[in-house]
């Protein structure tokens, strides 16, 4: 079929975004002690990083968006629905319904990290929807682990970015997804020794671990050593070797802090069995903490937002404020803003986004 000339830009423009070196940053694992199980996760980028908490409601009805360069955001077709089973809280750079990870109710955890030689399922059979979506799709819809991979031959994330991904439960199960080659690189279970995510494929981190004392190897694990891939190895010998001195969620943040090799923008720590979080970002070094089971998750109950940089510290759940399309366009442009996507992305495809993006929940309502 032939493309028209305004595809064709679009697609120039999706270039430019896609030609621009991800920061191949971000880190994540499940630290377990005793029935505690905490996600730990560092969202480290070049620039400085808006965004929100967003709290979800359950009971809403929702749509597809997609994931085409061609017409980034459109609807699915055939059309794809569904209605979030759980609530949820997440972190939310793109505004509400384009988290970078999260927590249901049910104590489901997903989050995303860069990985540059990512390539999405090639299968045309599967509904593809964008990937920013498809974290908040699963968050809505799935309660386990094993939910989440039954669900990759149905539904599969597409779009610009280049993303691998952590999920963890509260039955204390996690899986490593990760799209190369077209198809789904899935650990979990043994194959899965070590709980952790960085932005290499899980096998080759593995494949540097072995080396290391404690692992199978002869090197020593040097914290002195801050090459950005030697960040796996420091998680994986401080999950391995815990100072229970410290709290649980404290340890969690010591090891965020050792994985930070420069640009770390948020660190957040995540409570599986009691649904909780607790965060803080280079804006504001103080810790807050919100309680999911503070909030109406109730299909009539509003989405509920927090500024995720606002100097604040301790419980916060009583400073979220009703989400507003005014609040979903302020947000979604201060990201977009800071991004360097070249002379054409910035004229079109920015620009784009930037409206598909506080458009696409307008219509997204409690179910009838």
């Amino acid at each position: 079929m032939k493309r028209t000339k305004s595809a064709a830009l679009l697609a120039l423009g999706a270039f430019f975004i896609l030609a621009v070196p991800p920061a191949l940053a971000c880190s994540s694992f499940l630290l377990e002690r005793g029935d505690t199980l905490l996600v730990g996760h560092n969202l480290d980028e070049y620039m400085p990083v808006p965004g929100l908490i967003i709290v979800n409601p359950r009971g809403i009805a929702k749509h597809g968006l997609g994931g085409s360069m061609f017409n980034p955001l459109g609807r699915v077709k055939p059309r794809f629905v569904w209605v979030s089973k759980y609530g949820s809280l997440t972190y939310n750079p793109m505004g509400k319904e384009f988290p970078d990870g999260g927590i249901n109710e049910a104590g489901l955890y997903v989050g995303e990290m860069s990985y540059y030689f990512t390539e999405w399922l090639k299968d045309k059979r599967l509904v593809r929807i964008y990937h920013n979506q498809w974290i908040q799709y699963l968050l809505d819809n799935f309660a386990t682990v094993d939910q989440v991979l039954a669900d990759l031959s149905r539904v599969a994330p597409d779009g610009h970015n280049r993303w691998q991904f952590l999920v963890a439960d509260a039955g204390g199960n996690a899986a490593t997804i990760t799209f190369f080659q077209g198809r789904a690189v899935v650990n979990t279970g043994d194959s899965l020794p070590v709980k952790a995510l960085c932005n290499r494929r899980y096998a080759r981190e593995m494949d540097t671990l072995r080396l290391y004392q404690g692992f199978g190897g002869r090197r020593q694990v040097d914290f002195a050593d801050t090459s950005d891939d030697r960040r796996f190895v420091r998680a994986a010998e401080m999950l391995r070797n815990q100072d229970r001195k410290l709290a649980a969620a404290d340890y969690a943040f010591a090891i965020l802090r050792r994985l930070d090799w420069g640009n770390n923008r948020w660190s957040l720590v995540f409570d599986l069995k009691r649904r909780t979080v607790r965060f803080n970002t280079d804006r504001w070094r103080r810790v807050r903490a919100v309680d999911l089971a503070a909030f109406d998750l109730g299909p009539e109950a509003p989405a509920m937002v927090l500024d995720i940089n606002r100097q604040l510290e301790g419980d916060v759940a009583q400073r979220f404020t009703p989400f507003s399309d005014e609040i979903q366009k302020e947000y979604v442009a201060k990201m977009w803003d800071g991004i360097d996507a070249g002379f054409l992305g910035n004229l079109m495809f920015k620009p784009l986004m930037k409206s598909r993006m506080v458009s696409a929940v307008r219509d997204f309502g409690p179910a009838r």
